[in-house]
């Protein structure tokens, strides 16, 4: 039952990524569906990392409160690695 959970999602994320391609990228369906074009295309461009992000999200990650053992790295993390 979760090998058919796990490829439903993977498949849905597949379609997701071929939906940002092929309409919000100015693919051949986006003079068909312009509004949909628009939403997919700034989707793209948040997930490239070239807009802005969300004021929402913003206020959402500055109400987490930071603890003093997640806000530092391990010590162990400045060390070279061992062979």
């Amino acid at each position: 039952m979760t090998y058919v959970i796990i490829t439903v999602a993977i498949v849905a994320i597949a379609l997701c990524v071929i939906a940002v391609v092929a309409v919000g990228m100015r693919g051949s369906l986006a003079d068909k569906a312009p509004e949909v074009a628009n939403v997919l295309a700034n989707t793209a461009r948040h997930l490239n990392g070239d807009a802005e992000p969300p004021q929402g999200l913003v206020d959402f990650f500055d109400e987490i409160p930071r603890s003093a053992a997640s806000a530092r790295s391990a010590g162990s993390a400045s060390e070279p690695p061992t062979r």
